[in-house]
């Protein structure tokens, strides 16, 4: 039986300061290299993802952008990549700007991720820019309105305020046809909450469904932490939420897992490999 072992990146793979820890890259290229075939299905952009794994030598298709883009290490192309039409892009920058809020923008042209903003108003929008310049050197680029960039090829928005603010505004955009809308808690500051946007064709679950056909997968294993990998334990053969994971997230585990701080996610895979040497 050929097994995909998927794991989250943000409260599940990842360190409470948002890195892969040394014995944590070291455990999955220990893994990788045995054969075992592992990948990541996150929300987090190309501009984070690709410094984050550097130190992981990935060679198996994986999910970015909640399923909008499937990338492929090997060939170091995209796979996938799901956009907004025009139309649909223009109407979603319409609600937002009807909630007086300010989102970043981001468009995939010639391969490259590029991300817009015409305020940060939004203190915290501000902090999420900085933070992602100084940790990722990450190019955000201003422009005058938002609406001159959506025939750019549109992937991705992406909000972050108190709930209470977003609320409305995720209401509203159920009626968009052509797109979907998430909305969550940011796991490294629960002040703030994240709703996101993006094609209706585009999930975690559809990036993973695809995933294992690619590698003619029999059985899939995921790993998660919060609600927004839901989707993806929907359709896992096996789950596993690490000891920090939501409530809810636990009760739909198959198991429980040490905490990402303990590299719960590394350990399990670890112990997988000795138990099929074991049993060879």
């Amino acid at each position: 039986m050929r097994k995909l072992y998927v794991s989250d990146l943000d409260g599940t793979l990842l360190n409470q300061r948002g890195d892969i820890s040394v014995q944590t890259a070291e455990m999955l290229n220990t893994c990788i290299e045995e054969g075992m075939a592992f990948t990541i299905n996150t929300a987090r952009t190309p501009a984070t993802v690709f410094p984050i794994m550097q130190s992981v030598n990935m060679n198996m298709p994986y999910a970015m952008m909640n399923g909008v883009l499937i990338y492929n290490p090997v060939q170091q192309e995209y796979m996938q990549t799901h956009y907004l039409t025009r139309e649909t892009a223009m109407v979603v920058l319409g609600i937002i700007k009807l909630h007086k809020l300010q989102c970043f923008m981001y468009t995939l042209e010639q391969g490259n991720l590029c991300t817009y903003y015409d305020s940060v108003e939004s203190h915290s929008l501000n902090k999420f820019r900085n933070e992602r310049i100084m940790k990722y050197d990450k190019v955000f680029t201003e422009v005058d309105d938002l609406s001159i960039c959506t025939g750019k090829g549109v992937i991705y928005f992406c909000l972050r305020e108190r709930k209470e603010l977003l609320e409305g505004l995720y209401r509203d955009l159920q009626a968009v046809r052509g797109a979907n809308a998430v909305l969550y808690e940011d796991v490294y500051n629960t002040e703030w909450t994240y709703l996101e946007i993006y094609s209706d064709k585009a999930s975690k679950s559809n990036a993973l469904n695809t995933i294992k056909e690619w590698g003619r997968f029999d059985y899939m294993v995921g790993f998660g932490d919060s609600a927004n990998d839901k989707e993806m334990f929907q359709i896992c053969d096996e789950t596993y939420a690490v000891s920090n994971a939501t409530a809810e997230i636990q009760d739909l585990a198959n198991g429980i897992i040490p905490s990402n701080e303990d590299n719960g996610v590394p350990r399990f895979l670890s112990k997988v490999l000795r138990d099929s040497k074991m049993g060879m």
